[in-house]
């Protein structure tokens, strides 16, 4: 109240000095409003009252951003659907949303998001390789290898790309098409994606393993390289048809992964086997 007596007051001096602060006072007056609106829209946002003000789209990204890297993939999941109830048609909200859902285990509807980003996007679809892993596990096996050979035109030195390719070949055609058919993805540097990608066409795990315990125990390199290295034999396998060793391979390396991207679908892909059918 003490602002609009001192608007009053000033709004009587038609100086240039009053109009000044009158000025001035309107301006911190709209700040503190603002303010207040955001707070008292967070509020009865998570108070779940009915009627309560959405919360900014700034906000909710914020939201399933840091619920994603926490762990929580249910907030995260909660912060997209009211972000795409604001904004459906939003190339980036739905971009976020395909990551979101994609991370959260529900392959299925990540997919149908990519798709709905592409539309408004469509340039992007090069660059989209979560939409090749979304395909898998929604087991359009014949998308995820269009999506993966797409990929290799802006990103040619990615095992992890020949990888999921040889993955989504062998289930759409076979194993052994698959291992004639590796994409070529030099100078990778990462242990141990140069032994993974020998692995997809000689079938030696050995050298994967052998690179893994290269690396002393207890190290951000062999933990890397324990991540990768598992990973990886449990999608060779996959693509083998051997699901029992593909199981216990990505348990390892869902284990102790960090709340990362790829973390998180080691995570996904390990229930994906021991629900699969």
């Amino acid at each position: 109240m003490d602002y609009v007596k001192r608007i009053v007051f000033y709004g009587s001096d038609m100086s240039h000095k009053g109009k000044a602060a009158v000025k001035s006072i309107c301006t911190n007056l709209s700040f503190v409003l603002v303010l207040v609106s955001c707070l008292s829209a967070i509020a009865q946002d998570d108070s779940g009252e009915k009627g309560a003000v959405p919360v900014s789209p700034v906000l909710l990204r914020a939201t399933a951003v840091r619920s994603l890297q926490a762990g929580e993939s249910v907030k995260a999941v909660e912060a997209v659907d009211k972000l795409l109830a604001q904004l459906p048609n939003d190339p980036g909200s739905l971009r976020l949303a395909g990551d979101v859902y994609l991370r959260s285990g529900k392959s299925k509807k990540a997919a149908v998001l990519f798709d709905r980003y592409l539309k408004l996007e469509p340039d992007a679809l090069a660059g989209l390789w979560q939409r090749g892993i979304a395909l898998y596990f929604a087991r359009d096996y014949k998308g995820g290898v269009e999506q993966f050979e797409v990929h290799r035109r802006v990103n040619p030195n990615d095992v992890e790309n020949a990888a999921w390719h040889f993955l989504c070949v062998a289930k759409a055609q076979s194993f052994d098409k698959a291992k004639a058919v590796v994409l070529p993805a030099p100078n990778d540097s990462r242990a141990p994606m140069e032994e993974v990608l020998q692995m997809l066409s000689t079938g030696d795990t050995a050298k994967v393993t052998k690179k893994m315990e290269s690396f002393p125990p207890n190290t951000r390199l062999r933990e890397s390289a324990d991540f990768y290295g598992n990973f990886y034999l449990g999608l060779y396998a996959d693509a083998a048809g051997d699901r029992a060793k593909a199981k216990r391979y990505l348990d390892l390396a869902a284990k102790d992964a960090s709340f990362s991207y790829m973390g998180d679908v080691a995570r996904v892909y390990a229930t994906y086997l021991s629900t699969e059918k």
